[in-house]
């Protein structure tokens, strides 16, 4: 991931945060800092997302698996 890339993962992380959407990291409830870090890392795979909503389609968490390729 380049730094252009890596500048708009962390503006959409924090559009994200500033809207109240929970982030969750292979799981766990995370901060988008650490997202970032780990998309950095990933060197065996990628990433995959996963948009969780509520009952009345509102974005309520967004959660990153890490899947091996």
């Amino acid at each position: 991931m380049d730094k252009n890339e890596r500048k708009i993962l962390h503006r959409e992380l924090e559009t994200y945060e500033d809207m109240g959407v929970t982030l969750y990291l292979n799981g766990r409830s995370t901060t988008p800092k650490r997202i970032e870090k780990a998309y950095k890392m990933a060197e065996e795979g990628g990433y995959m997302r996963d948009y969780i909503q509520d009952e009345d389609g509102k974005l309520q968490a967004v959660s990153f698996d890490l899947v091996k390729g």
